[in-house]
């Protein structure tokens, strides 16, 4: 078994409202016991290599970010790998999260029983999206939590007041801290949401070029 960390704490954006990312490697079959598994996200060595051959944006993530923490070996098994594959399914991931963002956006328009929720999931898939994107046609890695105010004139532009209200709302769905969104704020929201839709749909035709 190894244990690395990856996300915010090794790229130094660590802050108040930032969790620890923790992955568990592990052999098919291995139990894994004295630990809260809630605390990490756990793989295989097997599905690891299978996200290495796909070119996985996550891979990419543990690839360029990772720090092990834990190895019984001298050379940590993630460090013995080359670089993964080209990313390929890029196009199918920016709709997955285009249409995360639809669905969350039609929750809040017919529903208002998880407004922070679906704030939440629009953030993320703004979020995602962007990561996405930079590294199927930009050959970036951003992985930050503001992924999408930093792939340059690809950037989200949108008003920084609701672009804040959004993160806030992922980080109280998420870690529990703060305020529930006002019914100020969620007006300010929907009135900016055509500007963040055609910024999906912009980056998207840009796939097509």
């Amino acid at each position: 078994m190894e244990i690395y960390a990856f996300g915010s704490i090794t790229r130094g954006e660590i802050d108040n409202f930032s969790d620890v990312d923790l992955l568990i490697l592990k052999d098919i079959g291995e139990e894994i016991s004295n630990i809260n598994k809630d605390d990490f996200s756990i793989y295989t060595y097997k599905r690891l290599i299978e996200l290495w051959d796909e070119g996985n944006p996550f891979a990419w993530h543990l690839f360029l970010e990772s720090k092990c923490i834990f190895s019984p070996d001298k050379t940590p098994f993630i460090q013995t790998l080359p670089k993964p594959n080209k990313y390929v399914n890029s196009k199918n991931d920016l709709l997955k999260f285009y249409q995360l963002y639809k669905d969350s956006k039609e929750s809040i328009i017919t529903n208002k029983h998880s407004i922070d929720f679906d704030l939440s999931m629009i953030f993320l898939a703004i979020r995602n999206f962007a990561s996405c994107f930079a590294l199927g046609y930009l050959n970036k890695y951003i992985f930050s939590r503001d992924s999408a105010i930093k792939i340059g004139r690809y950037s989200l532009n949108t008003d920084n007041e609701v672009y804040e209200s959004l993160k806030k709302a992922r980080i109280l769905a998420t870690r529990g801290v703060g305020k529930v969104t006002s019914d100020v704020t969620l007006n300010k929201i929907m009135q900016e949401l055509p500007q963040i839709e055609n910024w999906f749909n912009d980056l998207l035709k840009k796939t097509n070029e």
